[in-house]
């Protein structure tokens, strides 16, 4: 890789960092992936509603179209190109394809592009401050490594387009908004972006091998250890009356909430492996001296197979149901349905690791890597696996300072050169000349 182009990458990462973007208002983080594609000489780029199914994600997007002007107003206050913000309707998330019009397998990669809601020190010490690239969006912040992953993008991108002449095959790069919210992945996968696709490859920053923290030189070639995610929104529904005055009239929404959420973090274990639960928030009450007529309760539950998440969700509602009867409360739930679980393809593992013997930063090549977690590329996996083609999730080294969604998150940039190069050299592999 020349010099110029990997400073052009870590130029990207540190772009996007100064500008993040919560999930579903990614308009400034898509229009730039947008404007630099075109400029790199990609042709019928899709963005916004032409990159995904607005379908199927109608529940989920809570931006009504005042909200919706206000962001991309605010895109182009921060340098975005006016065409592309229109261009989004409003709408986050990219997708470019390269056609060399020789026969070859379909190659796609996936890049996430959202943060996270969580306010970046300004303090000196920190590299972000001292060096100029911040969040200027407040109590937004990367720091789950989505800027790194959208440079690689870009910086594949570009070494596509530089190599134009030696590829087979097409190569699509997915650009997903979304990845800390829901149905980033399924409103690509609605819109039948995976359907044709041989080979799916999807990469992350900052995961673990053997459960320890996967340095700078290392990569793993492909994880399987995902547990699926639901995520539910419980409204407790009372009825507000004086504390002390009439007390006996009140129905305590709050003390609903409250005993769910006790109740749901003590669920037993499965026997069968990993289960995951967390109460996240919880909002209710007008005042101190009225009984609270209503409660909103944010959870997800996780688990490492099928069988622990049925269970998980039977006792969850169990338990909600339980809760809103002993205080004679009404509920409904909003559930954002369940992202499943998925394991890597062998045979795309072993790509990975030919592709990474190429790189001479990586010095230490292992198999099995580990997630600890939930990541919705495994709806783009399944979806690749059940049409016949393979599908890969692998991890890029990289020392870091702090662990994933910590506000002060940062890592080794030389990481972003290395996926780059790895990325490339893929296509090499699997559409060899």
């Amino acid at each position: 890789m020349n010099r110029e182009l990997g400073e052009r990458i870590i130029g990207y990462r540190r772009e996007f960092h100064k500008y993040p973007e919560l999930a579903w208002k990614e308009i400034r983080t898509s229009a730039r992936i947008a404007e630099i594609l075109e400029k790199l000489g990609f042709e019928n780029i899709k963005i916004g509603s032409e990159a995904l199914d607005t379908e199927a994600i109608l529940e989920i997007i809570r931006l009504n179209e005042e909200e919706k002007e206000v962001e991309m107003n605010r895109a182009i206050d921060q340098g975005a190109d006016e065409k592309w913000v229109k261009k989004t309707d409003g709408y986050p998330g990219v997708v470019a394809e390269y056609d060399t019009g020789i026969a070859g397998d379909t190659i796609a990669y996936r890049f996430d592009i959202d943060a996270l809601p969580d306010l970046e020190p300004l303090e000196e010490g920190y590299r972000p401050y001292d060096e100029g690239f911040v969040s200027q969006n407040e109590n937004i912040v990367h720091a789950c490594g989505h800027d790194g992953h959208t440079a690689i993008g870009l910086g594949l991108a570009e070494m596509i387009m530089m190599n134009r002449d030696k590829l087979k095959g097409k190569i699509r790069l997915l650009f997903q908004p979304a990845e800390e919210d829901y149905s980033g992945a399924e409103s690509m996968v609605a819109k039948g972006y995976l359907d044709d696709v041989d080979y799916f490859f999807s990469l992350h920053i900052g995961l673990s091998y053997e459960n320890q923290p996967l340095l700078s030189n290392g990569v793993v070639t492909g994880c399987s250890d995902f547990l699926s995610d639901n995520q539910l929104d419980v409204y407790f529904e009372g009825r507000s009356a004086h504390p002390s005055g009439a007390s006996q009239e009140g129905k305590n929404a709050l003390l609903a909430a409250c005993t769910a959420a006790l109740n749901l973090h003590a669920i037993a274990p499965h026997e069968e492996g990993l289960l995951r639960l967390n109460v996240g928030e919880i909002h209710a009450g007008t005042g101190v001296n009225i009984i609270a007529g209503n409660a909103l309760m944010k959870l997800e539950f996780r688990g490492e197979n099928n069988n622990i998440a049925d269970y998980a969700k039977r006792r969850v509602l169990e338990i909600i149901e339980g809760s809103a009867k002993t205080q004679g409360v009404e509920y409904k739930i909003d559930d954002y349905g369940q992202i499943p679980t998925a394991k890597s393809d062998k045979e795309s593992m072993e790509i990975v690791g030919k592709a990474a013997e190429k790189v001479d930063w990586f010095k230490n090549i292992y198999e099995e890597g580990n997630v600890g977690g939930t990541d919705d590329a495994t709806v783009m996996m399944n979806r690749v696996q059940e049409k016949g083609g393979k599908a890969v999730y692998f991890g890029i080294g990289a020392d870091i300072n702090q662990p994933l969604h910590n506000c002060k998150f940062d890592f080794d940039e030389e990481a972003l050169l290395a996926g780059t190069e790895l990325c490339f050299n893929i296509l090499e592999i699997i559409n060899p000349q």
